[in-house]
């Protein structure tokens, strides 16, 4: 019987850890590329428990519109490549490149340059997203404290078109960068007052037993 109580209270002082997380996000755009932009983020606060992990999840979108005209005497094939890079300085040191390409057949030159008829095209405005992760383990005394930090974004024009010797373009191309911070932590819990009160029960208990010896 005594060991079973005093084990009843050293589980009952004890407590447990918790597993917790936080976020915070910021974001920038749709805005026209080529733009230069510093995202800010919170740090996590200590008050809350021992931080684990750091993860990041970031990433963006483009909106494209890409207009052409060939000047060409005969048809030709235009390949088309539309996008955006967008380069995450600071921890992540990423580059994400997102778009895509594809062909238009042109006619010969129909004497117009109104990027329509037969011999011009507007491709769009079409939209691309892409996102990724990226999970810290070690190191993580950069983001803990009760002041923010930040992480510059790149965003870079990646729009082109070519095949006819004689083309015209136009291009717009906007993007838009977006960051999550996930803060993965532990917390020890405080034993309730009735848990409390089972350990002065023990307590009393133990007392009990060793009057009656």
């Amino acid at each position: 019987m005594k060991k079973q109580l005093l084990a009843l209270s050293l589980v009952a002082l004890a407590g447990g850890a918790q597993a917790a997380t936080i976020s915070f996000s910021d974001s920038y755009g749709l805005a026209t590329t080529n733009w230069s932009q510093e995202l800010t983020l919170q740090k996590f606060d200590t008050t809350l428990g021992h931080l684990n992990s750091v993860t990041f999840n970031y990433g963006g979108d483009v909106l494209t519109t890409l207009r052409v005209e060939s000047l060409d005497a005969t048809s030709s094939t235009i390949t088309a490549t539309s996008g955006a890079a967008l380069i995450f300085g600071g921890p992540l040191s990423q580059t994400l490149s997102i778009g895509g390409s594809g062909n238009i057949l042109l006619s010969a030159f129909d004497g117009i340059i109104d990027f329509g008829g037969t011999s011009g095209a507007i491709v769009g405005p079409f939209s691309a997203s892409k996102s990724e992760t990226l999970t810290l383990l070690n190191a993580l005394s950069a983001f803990q404290g009760l002041d923010t930090y930040g992480i510059t974004v790149n965003a870079q024009g990646q729009t082109s078109a070519s095949g006819a010797g004689n083309l015209l373009t136009q291009v717009s191309t906007a993007a838009l960068a977006q960051i999550t911070v996930t803060y993965d932590y532990s917390t020890t819990t405080v034993p309730e007052p009735a848990s409390m009160a089972l350990v002065g029960l023990g307590m009393m208990g133990l007392a009990a037993i060793r009057r009656r010896k």
